[in-house]
């Protein structure tokens, strides 16, 4: 809840100089480059001695090697000695450019969109399963620009390339491009993992409060409502 991550960075604050060295976060390439990346400022004015690595978390990665301190995952992960909480759900959607719409065919289900050009992910490079969501609306062999960046796929449908199923909560800062087929919603939910015994790491806990902590102040921008 809000009230315990306010608690928990006070708990933090009260540790003072405790709070230094270096924290890895790895985290998917949404959630990285467009929430996390900017989100920083605050914690690192209260603990100047922090450092913080930001860096794309793999497909397979290992907490007890110390490949990354503190992870963001799309999936729970069901093994190994790891203190997992549910950060929030969050919600994709499908968009599209005005000047792509415009001389694009008809689209008024979702049947009509084998007969349109999509911007999509590469399958094979994708960081979960889950995210498979191409799969599920029937596109596989739609033509298709696929990019494995996230921030490039969003440019991509900006330009016009196409129709992408993008994260609500990025997409929506755009103005120059649409929702599409607004019944159309894929709800998947961000965990944040870290070692079972991250009490014992001031910085760790110190990053991992902080993250959880803004993550519940701004949940409602994560999940995009039906009725828009």
């Amino acid at each position: 809840s809000e009230a315990e991550a306010l608690r928990l960075e006070a708990e933090l604050s009260q540790a003072g100089d405790a709070v230094e060295g270096r924290v890895r976060v790895g985290a998917p390439d949404g959630f990285g480059t467009l929430f996390l990346a900017s989100r920083f400022c605050g914690l690192f004015e209260t603990y100047p001695r922090l450092e913080i690595d930001l860096v794309p978390l793999p497909r397979s990665f290992s907490l007890s090697k110390r490949e990354v301190d503190l992870a963001i995952t799309v999936e729970r992960p069901l093994e190994g000695r790891l203190t997992v909480r549910k950060l929030t759900d969050y919600t994709l959607s499908l968009y599209a450019a005005r000047s792509y719409l415009a001389e694009a065919p008809g689209l008024s289900s979702t049947a009509d969109l084998v007969a349109h050009r999509h911007v999509s992910y590469v399958p094979d490079l994708l960081f979960a399963r889950s995210l498979d969501l191409r799969s599920e609306l029937g596109l596989e062999d739609c033509s298709a620009f696929q990019c494995a960046s996230v921030l490039g796929q969003i440019e991509a449908v900006r330009s016009g390339m196409g129709i992408g199923l993008l994260h609500d909560y990025a997409a929506g800062h755009h103005d120059d491009i649409e929702l599409v087929l607004p019944d159309v919603r894929f709800t998947r939910t961000y965990w944040i993992v870290t070692h079972a015994d991250i009490t014992r790491s001031a910085p760790v806990r110190a990053v991992h409060d902080h993250i959880a902590g803004l993550t519940a102040l701004e949940r409602r921008a994560f999940v995009r409502d039906r009725e828009e």
